[in-house]
């Protein structure tokens, strides 16, 4: 039997919007396709596990807790990057998307680093954003954002919200994925709302990974949830 162990990091701190059910959509799914799974939760100032994970996981937070996290993770950040040149792979979400950026440039100017995974630079606006989005690819969800993402190039971004009931969320450029780092500012259920995703990235993880069938009544609930927040949407 396969084994599969996910690293979930601060998620006492990093929980604004029930993230941690990423974790528990990837990991229902990964069992349901006979795949042992073990999930272990990092805090604040607790060291690495010396094993290497398959998955590190990081969830979203208000930013006093991201600035709380950006400075255990300077700490970290060199293990971190050598797992995943390793074969390690990361899934962020929200304020996790900042901390695995290049930096997140705050209000006043100063610059957090990141663990720069992606080729992306973050900036606080002080427009928040927050609606519903449909996203290329029958991708949907929610954002509640008010950063602005510089991108190297535009080639490995998630995708482009197509509709939304925030007029200037149409348009945005959302997301990373390389088949190694996957994050977002779809918040909350990303995965069990969009759980291609989940299965991409169990599919990166092990090649051979094929979904279990009993995913079929997530899967069409997960469509029935997307399909109503295109309805609310106008699309």
């Amino acid at each position: 039997m396969a084994n599969l162990t996910i690293l979930h990091l601060y998620p006492s701190t990093l929980h604004l919007n029930g993230e941690a059910g990423n974790v528990l959509a990837l990991k229902h799914r990964a069992e349901l396709a006979g795949i042992k799974v073990t999930v272990k939760s990092l805090e604040i100032g607790e060291e690495l596990p010396k094993v290497r994970p398959h998955l590190v996981f990081i969830g979203s937070g208000t930013l006093q807790a991201t600035l709380t996290a950006a400075k255990q993770l300077v700490k970290l950040d060199r293990l971190i990057r050598r797992w995943v040149a390793q074969g390690t792979k990361v899934l962020a979400v929200g304020a996790g998307f900042d901390l695995v950026s290049q930096g997140l440039i705050l209000a006043d100017g100063n610059n957090v680093a990141g663990l720069g995974l992606t080729n992306t630079t973050h900036r606080i606006t002080g427009d928040h954003l927050v609606g519903e989005v449909v996203i290329s690819g029958e991708f949907a969800g929610f954002i509640n954002s008010d950063r602005e993402i510089s991108r190297v190039n535009d080639s490995l971004a998630l995708g482009l919200v197509k509709h939304s009931d925030e007029s200037k969320l149409v348009d945005y450029l959302d997301g990373y994925a390389d088949g190694n780092i996957w994050a977002t500012n779809v918040q909350g259920p990303f995965l069990p709302m969009n759980p291609r995703f989940a299965d991409e990235i169990l599919g990166a993880i092990f090649p051979k990974y094929l979904k279990g069938t009993e995913t079929r009544v997530l899967d069409s609930l997960a469509s029935k949830a997307r399909k109503a927040i295109s309805i609310r949407v106008g699309n």
